[in-house]
């Protein structure tokens, strides 16, 4: 796995069911606050997400450190303040919880994904350097 620098950016994760129980509740509560970021409290390091991942599916990634400048949205996301959430949302789904779901879900249903080509982003602009 190309992981960016050192691997400790933090992430943030929310669950869809999450997000649709919170769309719920601003509809039927009509809660002052129903402008907000979404996101589980928690945040967790790239590497350790990827351990995670694979983790779900038995295996242990191994990893090669990218630390060329590489934007790194073309890696993953940033991470949000979800404060204004938590005050009328506070029990969302855990990271290993939600990992093992999609990883389930998507073992079942794969050739219905439309897979996104960062294979082919990853072959052309970082593995070269790296082989």
């Amino acid at each position: 796995f190309y992981l960016p620098k050192d691997g400790n950016m933090k992430l943030q994760f929310f669950h869809v069911r999450d997000l649709c129980n919170l769309m719920e509740l601003i509809m039927n509560e009509k809660p002052e606050d129903h402008i907000l970021n979404v996101g589980n409290v928690e945040t967790v390091s790239i590497k350790d997400w990827v351990t995670k991942c694979y983790a779900c599916l038995g295996k242990k990634p191994e990893f090669v450190n990218v630390y060329d400048d590489i934007e790194q949205r073309n890696f993953f996301s940033y991470y949000l303040d979800v404060q204004r959430q938590n005050k009328i949302y506070t029990e969302t789904i855990s990271l290993d919880k939600g990992l093992k779901e999609s990883a389930e879900w998507y073992l079942a249903n794969e050739t219905e994904v439309n897979k996104k080509p960062y294979f082919d982003y990853i072959d052309a602009n970082i593995s070269p350097k790296y082989r």
